[in-house]
C-alpha cells in the first residue's frame, strides 16, 4: 500500500468531524432526556407510595375514634395550640379525633381503658370512673403534615397510663413530651370531607360517621414539579 493511500484526506476529515460531533450531541441529548424521564418516573412512584402509606397509616386513628371534633376535648390542655385554639375548619383543614385512651395498641387483646381517677382504681369501682379520651390531631404547617397527641394533663390522675403520650412541637419536645409526628414534609394539599350515616356530606364533624381524607404530595425531580395524590374514606367503628 502506498503512503499516499493511508488515512483520511483533509477534506474527508472536515466533512466527517461535524457529522461525528452532531451524532455525539444527539446521543448525549437522548440519553440525558432518558435519564431525566427515568428519574422523574422513579420519584413519582416513590411519591405515590408515600401518599398511599400516609392515608393508610391514618386508618386506626379513624376506626377507633369515638367522635370527630370541632375542637379539642375540654379537659385536655395544649400549651402549644394555635392562636384561638384547635379548630377543624382552619385553612387547610385540621382533623381532630377523640379516641378512648388505652393502655396498649387498640388491636392488642391485652388492651384496657384508662380511667380518670375520681372514684378510685380498685377493680370493684374502677368502672365507676369516666374513661379518659385522647385527641389525635392532624394539622398542617407550610408543606408539612403533623400528628399531635393530647392526653391526660399532669394535673389529672388516672387509673392506668395511656400508651399514646402527649406530644409537642419539635422545638419544645422533651423526654416527657416527645415531638409531634412528622407525617410528611412534601404536602401540597390536605382536605377532609365528613359524612353522616346516610352517606350525605355534612359540615359538622360531631355528626359524622365517616371521613374522606384527600392528600396531594409535591416534590421536584429533574427540575420539574411532580405530584401524587391519594384518598381514603373510613368509617369509625365506635
Amino acid at each position: 500500500m502506498k503512503l499516499g493511500q493511508q488515512g483520511f484526506t483533509l477534506v474527508e476529515i472536515l466533512v466527517i468531524t461535524p457529522v461525528v460531533m452532531l451524532t455525539i450531541i444527539l446521543m448525549t441529548s437522548f440519553l440525558f432526556n432518558q435519564y431525566g424521564q427515568l428519574t422523574q418516573q422513579g420519584a413519582l412512584l416513590n411519591l405515590q407510595v408515600e401518599a398511599q402509606n400516609i392515608v393508610f397509616s391514618m386508618q386506626d386513628d379513624v376506626y377507633f375514634a369515638d367522635s370527630f371534633n370541632t375542637t379539642k376535648n375540654s379537659n385536655l390542655t395544649d400549651a402549644y395550640q394555635p392562636s384561638g385554639g384547635w379548630t377543624y375548619n382552619s385553612n387547610p383543614k385540621t382533623l381532630i379525633i377523640s379516641t378512648a385512651a388505652l393502655t396498649t395498641n387498640p388491636r392488642s387483646e391485652n388492651r384496657d381503658f384508662v380511667y380518670i381517677n375520681t372514684e378510685g382504681c380498685d377493680p370493684s369501682v374502677i368502672e365507676d370512673n369516666s374513661i379518659l379520651y385522647n385527641n389525635v390531631i392532624y394539622f398542617t404547617s407550610g408543606t408539612s403534615l403533623y400528628k399531635r397527641i393530647l392526653s391526660a394533663p399532669s394535673s389529672m390522675t388516672t387509673c392506668g397510663a395511656s400508651y399514646k403520650k402527649q406530644t409537642c412541637p419539635q422545638g419544645q419536645s422533651s423526654s416527657s413530651c416527645p415531638a409531634d409526628i412528622l407525617v410528611t414534609d412534601k404536602l401540597d394539599s390536605f382536605s377532609i370531607t365528613y359524612y353522616d350515616t346516610g352517606n350525605n356530606v355534612i359540615t359538622d364533624p360531631a355528626l359524622a360517621e365517616k371521613v374522606k381524607v384527600d392528600l396531594v404530595l409535591k416534590d421536584k425531580a429533574f427540575a420539574e414539579d411532580i405530584y401524587a395524590d391519594s384518598s381514603i374514606t373510613l368509617r369509625r367503628l365506635n
